[in-house]
């Protein structure tokens, strides 16, 4: 999808428009509204997906660990799992190791569902990139990675959710 004419004259003009926090969330509310509404396809809104995908791609884990992991708190990933294991996506078991931690994981169904919408999701992605070059592309996603995973990682306190 092409940007709209008066976006792309004012984008340059615009007085954020050098500021990397305003183009970060600019960019991930587009996208994640994009994949939103591919999530809904398939029965999930996008935070249902991210953390049906993380359980579906990894080995079993802990409801702590998964929110740790996702940037969720407690209360809202116990919402989201509710929903995964009413709609028999992912099932919650104690721990083998520990009966009061509950361990996530994906029914068969999860895993059919997770890769399905992956497939579309990583369409809006390229929706999004089809402009950028590969190897910007990958610079892109070095970048952001260094960038997420970088000094400020952790300095956000887990009040709700990074999706």
């Amino acid at each position: 999808m092409a940007p709209s004419t008066s976006a792309t004259q004012s984008s340059g003009e615009h007085p954020f428009a050098t500021d990397l926090n305003w183009l970060l969330h600019r960019v991930a509310a587009g996208l994640g509204s994009a994949q939103d509404e591919v999530a809904r396809r398939h029965g999930l809104g996008v935070r249902d997906y991210v953390v049906l995908r993380t359980i579906a791609e990894g080995t079993p884990t802990s409801q702590l660990a998964l929110g740790k992991d996702l940037g969720l708190d407690k209360t809202t990933l116990t919402a989201v799992l509710d929903r995964l294991e009413g709609a028999g996506l992912v099932v919650r078991r104690p721990s083998v190791s520990d009966r009061r931690t509950r361990v996530c994981e994906a029914t068969e169904s999860g895993r059919d569902v997770a890769d399905r919408a992956a497939t579309e999701i990583s369409l809006t992605e390229q929706e999004l990139l089809a402009g950028v070059r590969p190897q910007e592309r990958r610079l892109l996603v070095t970048l952001l990675r260094e960038l997420a995973f970088g000094p400020f990682a952790d300095a956000a306190p887990v009040s709700g959710s990074c999706i």
